[in-house]
């Protein structure tokens, strides 16, 4: 499961085609395993997009599909039958487009926020731990292989990143907005990181190496760690969540 947060106008016409597509072709009874064609490969993307399905996408309605369909409405609590319904459809189509999400504007001189909570004790530490350092080592890999200067690991944004990724265990939601700190940007604002543009990612899934790859073969969380705005990076790393691990990828450009 991912979310990115980064202004993509080419992904707004991408959701705007599968929510027309589907619209079009899918029938109230839905389809399952042995169908073929493209819903089913708008369903795949979609949902490989998120982290649910880890096959290729062939627009083949076969067991990893199945699969996938099955974990996704196990954690939006859905019927677990592993065909896609109209209620399946709709909660993929809501979870998929809900990660399409603006890129933070320039901050604004506003009044004073309320004070921050305090984070807890084992974030003051703002040393990497062994995944941590693993995902931004893949990361300014990446970045490298596309020609870019690398990221640097910025220790206050590595905290608000913890924080980020405890709080969608602790509250058990996947989302860029958090009922504790707000939006990203209200976060990063309330815990006193200045940055000229920002962005996030965001994913749940079993490995650093797993949520890397689902990141980059994503166009717009590719987009945020390929991007040339950004300059700083911080990363959070939770053991919890639905897929086994949660992550959140802040960045900053100064």
């Amino acid at each position: 499961m991912l979310g990115k947060w980064k202004k993509s106008k080419p992904l707004a016409v991408l959701l705007l085609s599968l929510l027309l597509l589907f619209s079009l072709s899918t029938s109230a009874l839905g389809f399952g395993s042995d169908a073929k064609g493209p819903d089913v490969f708008a369903v795949q993307g979609m949902l490989k997009s998120m982290g649910y399905f880890p096959g290729e996408i062939s627009g083949y309605y076969g067991p990893e599909t199945v699969q996938g369909v099955k974990a996704f409405q196990k954690a939006y609590g859905l019927p677990v039958t592993g065909a896609v319904d109209d209620k399946t459809l709709q909660a993929i189509l809501w979870a998929y487009g809900n990660l399409k999400l603006p890129k933070a504007p320039a901050p604004k001189e506003e009044p004073a926020p309320a004070p921050a909570p305090n984070p807890p004790p084992s974030d003051n530490d703002s040393s990497l731990t062994p995944e941590e350092q693993q995902m931004v080592d893949l990361v300014n890999e990446a970045r490298k292989q596309e020609g870019l200067q690398p990221l640097a690991v910025d220790p206050e944004l590595t905290k608000t990143a913890r924080l980020k990724s405890q709080d969608m265990v602790d509250k058990n939601y996947f989302s860029h907005d958090s009922p504790t700190y707000g939006s990203p940007f209200d976060m990063m604002k309330q815990f006193g990181i200045s940055y000229s543009t920002a962005g996030e990612n965001i994913a749940c899934n079993q490995s650093v190496e797993a949520a890397h790859k689902a990141l980059m073969e994503s166009p717009g969380h590719r987009a945020n760690i390929l991007s040339k705005d950004f300059t700083h990076i911080g990363i959070g790393i939770v053991n919890g969540g639905s897929c086994g691990k949660m992550f959140t990828q802040q960045f900053i450009g100064k």
